[in-house]
């Protein structure tokens, strides 16, 4: 068998389906899970990249997009420099994340679609988070990707103390039970046999936000949850173009390998 795959796993939005949403997120109110996946013997060069990243730019805190775009908090300083400063910066980001040999994997939910399909009412409080769906979809579509290479899969996900066990709890229901969804309604997807999850997952852990390759998955999910609503935003367009998006590596074969944008339609 060859070196494991790790999906670096990172989630974006309100994991909570009756949450009201953000204002700021009017037209784009998404709960996304998802990240990278990286081969064993990539992960040296894409942290490698994350960390040049760093050392060029002398950051004193992660490459968290959100701050990043904000310019706020440990990214304060950009709002200071020179415009060509600025789109200098960016350019190099970009190159980090096209330049990474990595696969973008996630599962976006619209919540408003969520709420009018009737999710909600209809599960009560048996209801999932929307973390649980997110995270299940993701991380039964990784598997197989894992599988056409003969590798297995590790998870690694950013570290929430409040989280951490409840995220730990889907893998091993997932690694024991297999998924839970409606045969029915999944069956176009052909989901993994539960037999499967318990030969090709292996282990699961939870790292520090700082975590180099965590970085890297905090960029790309949101780039595909984004890419839901503007499939313009261009963060989204540079990694698809070099086909570091599951779609575009596998083509003809999203339904089942790729990017899963639920309650879009």
């Amino acid at each position: 068998m060859n070196r494991p795959f790790t999906l670096y796993l990172d989630e974006t939005g309100n994991r909570h389906p009756d949450k009201r949403p953000d204002a700021g997120r009017e037209g784009r109110d998404w709960f996304a899970f998802g990240g990278i996946m990286v081969r064993g013997e990539d992960n040296d060069e894409a942290r490698g990249l994350v960390d040049g990243f760093a050392e060029r730019w002398r950051l004193r805190g992660p490459a968290h997009l959100t701050d990043m775009r904000a310019e706020k908090g440990h990214f304060a300083w950009l709002e200071r420099r020179t415009q060509e400063e600025r789109d200098a910066f960016w350019t190099d980001w970009k190159g980090v994340l096209v330049g990474a040999p990595v696969i973008g994997l996630a599962c976006v939910i619209d919540r408003p679609r969520y709420l009018a399909r009737g999710y909600l009412a209809k599960h009560g409080n048996d209801r999932w988070l929307l973390c649980r769906s997110a995270f299940d979809i993701t991380v039964e579509r990784a598997p197989k990707i894992a599988k056409r290479e003969d590798r297995k899969l590790h998870v690694v996900f950013e570290a929430d103390p409040s989280f951490n066990k409840t995220v730990v709890g889907y893998f091993d229901n997932l690694k024991e039970n297999g998924l839970a969804f409606d045969k029915a309604n999944s069956g176009k997807y052909e989901p993994m046999p539960k037999e499967e999850f318990a030969s090709i997952l292996g282990r699961i852990q939870y790292k520090p936000k700082a975590f180099p390759l965590l970085q890297l998955a905090d960029s790309y999910v949101y780039a595909m949850a984004r890419a839901g609503y503007d499939k313009k935003f261009d963060l989204y367009r540079h990694v698809r173009d070099r086909a570091r998006i599951a779609d575009f590596a596998f083509p003809g074969e999203g339904a089942k390998l790729g990017v899963k944008y639920y309650c879009f339609d």
